[in-house]
């Protein structure tokens, strides 16, 4: 799905403003450039960004290209270097046009020689031409016919639109002498005393030799197009009127073409030791190899979520020639600016949502539900922009995830959850993506790799599961131990698959038997905690409640409310249908509490928050589990907070009862203020 407001986002125009440093040339020598790699999961906004870069660089020299599809098309990295170029070599208002000379003349060589009867004749004309400076002789038809005729033997991989005008910009130069500089330039040492033409006929013979030739000949290419950035650099009027690098950005870095393509590159800069004016922007939703080979040279894994500074600002992480920083996900403000957008572009008498501030109240709930997810966030926003004028809100946002395979009645009117789930688990085999769904019933990855009864008949799979957890692109840090988690949105729509299964309870690929499974493990490692969660998960909240209330007796009111408050996150399933309101399932499952008044307002207390969304997470780090939709409105805070105040009346110890009025004081404001 197109989304317009992708790449105008604050975390994007941070990128913007450190790509502007970079691209700024004062004049005089060059300075060197890094290559960025800009990294990030599915639906993390790299295409988007990319696509924005390229409209906000229209003004200087630019190249942008999706390197996955050039793959798919059987495409080599010297057909990447050839779009580049030409790419670069368009015109640009108000500066000198970019020519390629040398890469060009050596695109011409290497697409020569398999038939010796025909292609020594165009082998000849192209040589005399180039030897003598006559390509200017030459019509742009005759040119264009001697290049089709090797084409047509050779089978030029699809270069022949691109090569002529970087031979024929090159040949502006007007004396040969530059280009046999911009040859001597290359690993190949260019022709040294001996002629061009016996030089191109070398690397001709190269590119059409061994594998390991053939690579020697593509690191000449290589080294003769940086050769010909660097000559468009080192003349006064291009040193007065190019005040701006070039730019390139690779979109899909991390494909098999572009991993070669920028290994290749790396390589030449490093052969070459000299700056060039090129700066590199890719993007990839794993780690290159170049980028693994720096981290592993540097002796440690970069974590990249650093590459954000606590003010906002994008710094990357250097790694070897390599600067590296991760696409983190949207804050809440701005969802809230995102759900600004969708709510002014809503039909004339549509309903608004019945809150004090209709904006913050989208903001909260869509980032609640995406956790900042780019892709979610514009998913969830646009469907729920096109639901019915006269829909209320918290049925819009109920159904806005929910599945759509008749495992939930009625049916929704729309939802972005299968199509988004789809998206997310793309780099997931078919035997994971069955699996998945049992090990979102836990909090962490971690405790469902080792939870045995999850995995019955399912061992094949367990490796690429670890693979999975050890991905920090994919998984974020729980917030309570730090282990790898499942991202938000992931769990989310996961469960609401493991919801759906019909089949033997005792069966981990259902709610109950997966959650079952867990509790079994729980209770044989001696995690009461773990225990109690996945009870209510299973519907039991009496035995939540009961070891809530013995713990009630027996720690502190700081660490109490840590054990409340991470149960309350268990999930909770839908029975077939959509959430009901949140004061009706409040009182169905309350009915009467039972115990003493302790335990009773424990129970209350317990069953509110796990039917609402709690109030915004204190300080930065990572968010844990919650689920807005159970409650959208908030209309069970003024229960929570009379509990507190509840628990809080026959305490004695001052810290406790503080702590307790605290928790009361944080349910008197709306979670979206």
């Amino acid at each position: 799905m197109a989304d317009d407001r992708a790449g105008r986002t604050e975390r994007d125009a941070a990128i913007r403003r450190h790509l502007a440093e970079h691209l700024h040339r004062p004049q005089g020598p060059l300075r060197p450039l890094p290559a960025l790699v800009l990294l990030g999961s599915r639906g993390s906004g790299k295409s988007a960004l990319t696509a924005q870069l390229r409209e906000w660089a229209q003004r200087i020299p630019l190249a942008a290209l999706d390197l996955e599809p050039i793959g798919e098309r059987g495409g080599t990295r010297i057909d990447v270097l050839t779009e580049l170029a030409f790419q670069l070599s368009a015109h640009r208002d108000g500066l000198p046009q970019l020519g390629f000379p040398a890469l060009g003349s050596l695109l011409a060589a290497v697409g020569t020689a398999v038939d010796v009867r025909s292609r020594e004749q165009a082998v000849r004309d192209m040589a005399e031409a180039l030897r003598q400076g006559r390509a200017r002789e030459h019509s742009y038809e005759e040119l264009q016919g001697i290049a089709d005729g090797i084409a047509q033997l050779a089978g030029l991989p699809g270069w022949t639109s691109a090569v002529l005008p970087l031979v024929q910009g090159g040949m502006r130069l007007g004396l040969w002498m530059r280009l046999r500089r911009r040859f001597s330039e290359t690993s190949a040492g260019g022709p040294g005393r001996g002629s061009t033409t016996d030089f191109l006929v070398g690397v001709n013979r190269l590119y059409h030799g061994y594998p390991a030739q053939r690579a020697e000949a593509e690191r000449v290419l290589l080294d003769a197009f940086l050769a010909d950035l660097r000559g468009a650099y080192a003349t006064r009027r291009a040193d007065r009127l190019r005040t701006t690098h070039c730019l390139a950005l690779l979109d899909n870095a991390d494909s098999p073409v572009g991993e070669s393509f920028l290994n290749l590159l790396l390589d030449a800069r490093t052969r070459s030791g000299r700056p060039d004016p090129l700066l590199v922007v890719a993007t990839a939703r794993r780690r290159p190899e170049a980028l693994v080979r720096a981290e592993t040279g540097g002796g440690r894994r970069l974590d990249y979520r650093d590459s954000w500074s606590q003010d906002g600002e994008f710094q990357p992480l250097a790694a070897g020639l390599l600067t590296a920083g991760r696409l983190r996900d949207l804050e809440r403000r701005e969802v809230e600016a995102q759900a600004a957008t969708t709510l002014d572009a809503l039909p004339p008498g549509s309903v608004l949502p019945h809150a004090d501030n209709a904006v913050r109240w989208l903001g909260w709930i869509v980032y609640e539900l995406t956790r900042g997810h780019p892709r979610g966030t514009a998913a969830v926003l646009d469907t729920l922009r096109r639901m019915p004028a006269d829909m209320p809100w918290d049925e819009r946002v109920r159904q806005c995830l929910a599945p759509l395979d008749g495992s939930v009645q009625p049916q929704p009117v729309l939802s972005a959850g299968p199509a988004l789930l789809d998206l997310l688990l793309r780099d997931c085999s078919a035997q994971l993506t069955r699996v998945l769904p049992r090990t979102a019933a836990c909090a962490t990855l971690g405790r469902a790799e080792t939870c045995e009864g999850l995995w019955e008949g399912q061992e094949p799979v367990l490796r690429e599961f670890v693979s999975l957890s050890a991905d920090d692109l994919r998984t974020v840090p729980d917030p309570d131990e730090g282990l790898p988690a499942l991202h938000r949105l992931t769990r989310f729509l996961l469960l609401r698959r493991l919801d759906a299964v019909q089949g033997d309870a005792v069966q981990p690929d259902t709610w109950t038997g997966a959650h079952r499974a867990l509790r079994a493990a729980a209770r044989a490692r001696g995690d009461l905690r773990a225990v109690a969660y996945h009870d209510l998960a299973l519907g039991d909240l009496r035995a939540a409640a009961d070891y809530l209330r013995e713990r009630f007796d027996e720690c502190g009111a700081d660490e109490w409310c840590a054990d409340l408050a991470w149960i309350q996150r268990a999930p909770a399933r839908w029975g077939g249908a959509l959430p009901e309101p949140a004061r009706e399932r409040y009182e169905r499952l309350v009915g009467v509490a039972e115990g003493d008044a302790a335990r009773r307002a424990i129970t209350r207390l317990l069953t509110a928050g796990w039917i609402t969304a709690h109030p915004r997470h204190d300080g930065t780090g990572p968010q844990p589990y919650a689920d807005p939709l159970g409650d959208p409105y908030a209309e069970l805070y003024p229960d929570i907070a009379e509990e507190f105040l509840t628990l809080r009346r026959p305490i004695g110890n001052e810290h406790d009862r503080h702590v307790l009025l605290r928790m009361a004081q944080r349910y008197e404001r709306k979670p979206w203020w």
